[in-house]
């Protein structure tokens, strides 16, 4: 089984709200080209899931609220089937340098 499953996309997130509807699809498709890049290849997953997502930024603040939906979206299909598999989300922004420290990061960081 490939979980857990770590990937890191580069760039802003878009919010599910934003105005331009095309912005989203946009952001949604880059986090599903990238984590096919990273996915092995097997089917979905077809059971629970917990989708842990951090949003580390610089300048771009967004409500932490605004950042999952198009995220697991774009995960639907490719590592679980659906999105009413993730039975538990953590999501969490930081702010880059200063006070950030990363103690026992995953390899992928």
């Amino acid at each position: 089984m490939p979980l857990p499953f770590e990937f890191t996309v580069g760039g802003s997130p878009v919010s599910q709200q934003a105005r331009r509807r095309n912005r989203v699809r946009e952001w949604a498709l880059e986090v599903e080209t990238v984590a096919k890049r990273h996915w092995d290849g097997e089917p979905p997953y077809g059971g629970e899931v917990m989708v842990a997502i951090t949003y580390v930024f610089e300048d771009t603040l967004f409500d932490v609220d605004n950042i999952p939906k198009p995220i697991l979206d774009a995960l639907s299909g490719l590592v679980y089937s659906d999105d009413s598999q993730v039975t538990d989300l953590l999501c969490r922004k930081r702010r880059f340098g200063g006070d950030l420290r990363i103690e026992n990061p995953s390899p992928m960081l």
